[in-house]
């Protein structure tokens, strides 16, 4: 069990490290590509398919 919780320990850590990187605005995600919302089948599909390199965003 101790194992465990060195591993749980070892995430939050992890965690805590990764969000306040994003805080501090050193994170940029990748942009494959831009959809429109009434779009976000077709952003989903393109997903699937392997279509975009980095993320799909949806725009209002």
């Amino acid at each position: 069990m101790a194992q465990l919780a060195d591993f749980a320990d070892g995430r939050r850590a992890r965690q805590e490290r990764v969000l306040a990187e994003a805080a501090a605005g050193h994170l940029h995600p990748v942009v494959g590509r831009e959809f429109a919302l009434d779009k976000a089948a077709d952003a989903h599909t393109a997903l699937e398919n392997r279509e975009i390199a980095g993320k799909a965003l949806l725009r209002p």
